[in-house]
C-alpha cells in the first residue's frame, strides 16, 4: 500500500498554498500583491497581502532550491566564452569630451560621536528652558 497525500505538504491550514505556484508566476509576470489577492479572493481564498507575500517567497524559494539542486543550467543558456584578447582589452572609449574641472570634496574628520555632541550641545531640547529663553526675547 503507498499513501497518495491529496494536499500539498505543510500544514493543512495555509488557505493559499495550492495557489502557491499560480502566485509566483502572477508575480513574476509583474502583478502587485493587492492584485494577486483581489485573484484569489475572486476564486474564494480570503487572504491578506502578507499571506500572499509570505506564499510567494515560499513558492520562490522552493522553485530555487529544487533548480539549484535538481536540474543544471542548459548548454544554450551559457553565456558566451570570452577570448583573452577580448578580456583584455581596452574599454572602448567615451564620444563626450572630458572637462578638466576637479571636484573637491571636503570630509568631516570628527568621529560620529563628536558630531553628534557638537549637534546636540547647539540645541535646547527642555521646553521649560526653551520657554524661558523665548519669554526673555524681547522681540
Amino acid at each position: 500500500m503507498k499513501l497518495v497525500p491529496t494536499d500539498p505538504p505543510g500544514r493543512s491550514s495555509r488557505k493559499a498554498k495550492r495557489f502557491a505556484q499560480d502566485m509566483r508566476e502572477l508575480r513574476a509576470l509583474g502583478y502587485t500583491f493587492e492584485a494577486i489577492r483581489m485573484a484569489l479572493a475572486a476564486v474564494g481564498v480570503h487572504v491578506s497581502n502578507a499571506t500572499v507575500q509570505r506564499e510567494v517567497a515560499r513558492a520562490t524559494k522552493a522553485a530555487s532550491s529544487a533548480q539549484g539542486a535538481g536540474s543544471g543550467v542548459r548548454p544554450d543558456e551559457l553565456p558566451p566564452v570570452l577570448t583573452e584578447s577580448q578580456v583584455y582589452a581596452s574599454p572602448p572609449s567615451t564620444t563626450a569630451p572630458q572637462s578638466s574641472q576637479v571636484v573637491s570634496v571636503q570630509t568631516d574628520m570628527r568621529s560620529g560621536k563628536e558630531i553628534a555632541a557638537a549637534f546636540a550641545s547647539s540645541r535646547i531640547t527642555n521646553p521649560l528652558a526653551l520657554a524661558r529663553l523665548n519669554a526673555k526675547d524681547p522681540s
